[in-house]
């Protein structure tokens, strides 16, 4: 049972920075499909599908496994057998983030517009190009 007591947004970020990453990473994919309902409140079936496929991230301990390497990697300390495993979570992470690509062109397309626009409007930011 939720209370009828107005939560702050300070009150929410306080609570929030106890989390562990995964829990906010969770969050922030349920905000970010909140605010895409909020500006755009009737979803189809095939757009709720397609939200849910995009908000389907890399599973957790394989991200962290990634980020240990890519931060050895950076600090010049992998090891050979590290290196192997770095290029092939590589891989998957790769697939992970294409088939996200291709559900969000998959939505752009039903709503008619462009990936960039539809990025833009449901808070999605392009990555940095390093």
């Amino acid at each position: 049972m939720y209370s009828t007591q107005k939560i702050l947004p300070k009150d929410v970020l306080y609570w929030i920075n106890q989390w562990c990453i995964k829990e906010l990473d969770q969050f922030i994919k349920q905000v970010i499909l909140i605010s895409a309902q909020k500006k755009s409140p009737s979803f189809s079936n095939q757009e709720t599908d397609l939200f849910l496929k995009i908000n389907n991230g890399i599973p957790c301990k394989l991200q962290q496994k990634y980020n240990r390497l890519i931060e050895k990697r950076d600090k010049s300390e992998l090891t050979q057998n590290e290196y192997k495993e770095l290029l092939r979570i590589t891989d998957k992470v790769e697939q992970f983030e294409a088939k996200r690509i291709k559900y969000l062109s998959q939505l752009a397309k039903l709503r008619k517009t462009t990936l960039t626009n539809l990025m833009r409007d449901i808070g999605i930011t392009e990555p940095e190009i390093i």
